[in-house]
């Protein structure tokens, strides 16, 4: 079901601060509470809001490198994508792995504590899972804009 103009201002009241209180959300979308409720219900049932977690600044916790890894594999039958795709989410510092077209198979977003970590991370772990190829770390230097929040047009 295509979302209305009040599911996008909720939304974009809970992607601003998903701890909002519902009345602080009715006020602010114009609806009362009960309604407003039961969007956000229907929104997370249909699967439109996946949760909510805090945003954590990786450096607060001892994680001060950001990280990219390309990865190639040598086939890809579904057994080889299998067993990488596992190894990949069993992997506690990758915080994200994508499917890519281009030279490379897969963009995988690893966070560590510091260069010799990511190198014990890239060079004992992700080269190690089997049906590997090539791996090309890139090391983020400067982030210069990280959305938070999707656009709702």
């Amino acid at each position: 079901m295509p979302l209305d103009a009040f599911d996008r201002a909720i939304i974009d009241a809970l992607q601003e601060d998903a701890r909002m209180p519902v009345a602080q959300i009715a006020e602010r979308v114009s609806l009362s509470a009960t309604p407003v409720s039961r969007r956000i219900h229907h929104l997370e049932e249909d699967g439109t809001i996946q949760g909510y977690i805090p945003v954590i600044d990786p450096r607060r916790i001892g994680l001060e490198l950001d990280a990219y890894v390309l990865i190639n594999l040598e086939a890809h039958s579904d057994e080889s994508i299998r067993r990488f795709e596992s190894a990949i989410d069993a992997h506690p510092y990758v915080i994200a792995c994508h499917a890519v077209t281009g030279e490379m198979d897969y963009l995988v977003h690893v966070v560590a504590r510091d260069v010799e970590h990511l190198s014990q991370i890239t060079l004992k772990t992700l080269v190690r899972i089997p049906g590997v190829r090539d791996v090309q770390s890139l090391i983020v230097l400067e982030t210069v804009k990280r959305a938070r929040a999707l656009p709702l047009e």
